[in-house]
């Protein structure tokens, strides 16, 4: 296997471009060290990434008989913006082969991949870029991107949200958003799910609170919206997981589930149990698992064959709805608790 992936080191670098990755030109390696640089250690969501990464990383060392040396690093939460960026920096310090991260503040982020990437390191991220999909003013500060349309998980949460308050006899009322933070790569969650259901109903959408990722401050924007607005809201949507398990407990708390269509994005233990007891009636799921898992297996393409094995650098992974009626199919249970898929 070695001899064989020599060959093909060598061959691939010999049509390789100025400025590509030229270091792994010269012999094949037997390891490769790669780290996972979270935006959150604690979050379910990029610890299911991250599962899709392990067993990525088993498959390819079983596919190319070499050892993957992958270490996950991060802050424990979200907010804690200023140390995930400590932490990129020191896994570039450290001169990895390839570093795969998701950003919350791609600003502060773009200087510390370039520099990675000038050294030569593959960086790859998933979900959370440097850049929109519609956008090439960073391509050069990356290797490969894998995230979900936040626009369609917008339009697909309205839809869904005028559906539903169509089918239980609802035709006004006042929907609330909740989302953890402001970042321009995922605000069209928010403005497209707004847009949608004000083009095609007569609800009214107020404002987005935005909770920090903060649970406790999610659970109470939203138990004050239910005593401001009272049976006038109809309907609640929180655009990722934490928003959704505040208002899991919100609601659960105010007894009103049957009042109030509420949908939420993303998925953990938290939401999984809302979901099976009617608190929320419906979650919008990203592959977070098969962003991972494709994220660490480009990595490791790029770095055998010195370029990266996709026609495009940005490739965009379709959400599903889990309801309460589906989420037991073994496919629709795996996409909520990529946990099942452990290897």
């Amino acid at each position: 296997m070695k001899k064989k992936l020599l060959a093909f080191t060598l061959a691939a670098a010999m049509l390789m471009p100025a400025g590509a990755y030229t270091a792994m030109a010269e012999e094949a390696k037997d390891s490769y060290d790669i780290i996972w640089v979270s935006c959150s250690t604690e979050s379910e969501f990029w610890q299911y990434q991250q599962i899709g990464m392990e067993n990525a990383v088993k498959d390819m060392q079983d596919e190319y008989g070499i050892t993957i040396n992958f270490t996950a690093v991060g802050p424990a939460t979200e907010a804690e913006t200023e140390a995930y960026i400590r932490a990129f920096e020191n896994a570039v310090a450290s001169a990895p082969d390839a570093i795969i991260s998701a950003t919350q503040v791609p600003d502060s982020t773009i200087a510390v991949s370039q520099e990675a990437t000038n050294q030569g390191i593959v960086v790859n991220f998933t979900n959370c870029g440097l850049e929109t999909l519609d956008s090439t003013e960073y391509a050069d500060a990356y290797n490969q991107f894998y995230t979900t349309v936040s626009a369609d998980i917008g339009d697909m949460a309205g839809k869904m949200m005028v559906d539903a308050l169509t089918e239980m006899g609802k035709t006004e009322g006042t929907i609330a958003m909740e989302f953890s933070m402001v970042n321009p790569s995922l605000q069209p969650r928010m403005d497209n799910f707004k847009a949608y259901v004000e083009a095609n109903s007569d609800f009214k959408v107020l404002d987005c609170l935005y909770n920090n990722n903060d649970l406790q401050q999610a659970q109470a924007d939203i138990e004050n919206e239910i005593a401001t607005y009272g049976e006038e809201l109809v309907g609640i949507y929180g655009a990722n997981n934490i928003s959704g398990d505040g208002i899991a407990l919100a609601v659960e708390n105010a007894g009103i589930k049957d009042n109030v269509v509420t949908i939420g994005v993303d998925s953990d233990p938290t939401e999984i149990e809302a979901l099976a007891s009617g608190t929320i009636d419906m979650i919008i799921v990203q592959d977070a698992y098969g962003q991972g898992y494709a994220a660490l297996k480009n990595a490791v393409e790029t770095l055998i064959t010195g370029e990266n094995p996709e026609t495009e650098q940005k490739i965009a992974m379709p959400p599903v709805t889990v309801t309460t009626d589906n989420m037991e199919e073994p496919d629709m249970a795996a996409m909520l608790d990529p946990k099942l898929l452990a290897k």
